[in-house]
């Protein structure tokens, strides 16, 4: 379930016509106590609204009540369009301190991408305050480690160990291994003992992939993704 926070003046402002946030965590609690798993996407966070410190922790500790499985983290695209047009006027009318600094951030970009300087310090913020709660920042493996094939088990790990590097803004080899096993045509299983042949896997990779291999996760993917 979708929210850009759970700060009730903010999302009437942004967020009209639907539910009021403490109306979907509701709902969130009354899924996760009949069973099902659920996470939050938190997303879009808003720049300079829903992205500070404050707002950033209340909403994940709403989360954290709700017994939330995952929260993934998005920022905010403003692409030409309506929608960028009804944005901007939205922000005109309750915060016109901020229209300069959405110029700051919000340059020229295909996709209406906000700038790696801003993003970066967004997603550290977000990455500290959820190793406090220890929640996954990724749909954790025991939700999808048994509905999806070992080769996809393997790059999904890898694509999240690559966010989660990212995240904390280190270099990630992660990314390209992934993308050389998707091009496989034969079960990883297969080559067990040559993995090594695959470009991009080196010592730390192969040991964690004969560990996804066995167990169906990683123990240092599961730290990573937990903030243990």
């Amino acid at each position: 379930m979708s929210f850009s926070s759970t700060n009730t003046i903010i999302s009437k402002i942004f967020e009209p016509g639907v539910p009021l946030p403490q109306e979907r965590l509701e709902t969130l609690a009354f899924f996760k106590d009949e069973g099902f798993h659920c996470g939050m996407f938190l997303m879009p966070v808003i720049p300079f609204i829903t992205d500070t410190k404050e707002i950033l922790h209340d909403t994940i500790q709403d989360a954290k009540k709700t017994g939330v499985d995952f929260i993934i983290c998005g920022g905010m695209t403003l692409k030409d369009g309506k929608q960028k047009d009804y944005f901007l006027n939205c922000l005109q009318k309750h915060y016109p301190e901020l229209f300069l600094e959405y110029k700051m951030i919000y340059k020229e970009s295909t996709w209406g991408e906000t700038t790696t300087e801003y993003t970066t310090q967004l997603y550290q913020t977000f990455h500290t305050l959820m190793n406090l709660y220890k929640i996954p920042k990724r749909i954790p493996p025991e939700l999808f480690k048994d509905i999806v094939t070992e080769n996809d088990r393997v790059i999904i790990i890898l694509e999240h160990l690559d966010y989660l590097y990212k995240m904390e803004g280190k270099k990630s080899p992660f990314g390209f291994t992934a993308y050389s096993i998707s091009q496989l045509h034969v079960p990883l299983s297969s080559m067990r003992y040559q993995l090594r042949q695959i470009k991009g896997v080196g010592a730390t990779t192969e040991k964690i992939i004969q560990e996804i291999l066995s167990t169906g996760s990683s123990k240092y993917y599961e730290r990573l993704l937990k903030g243990d």
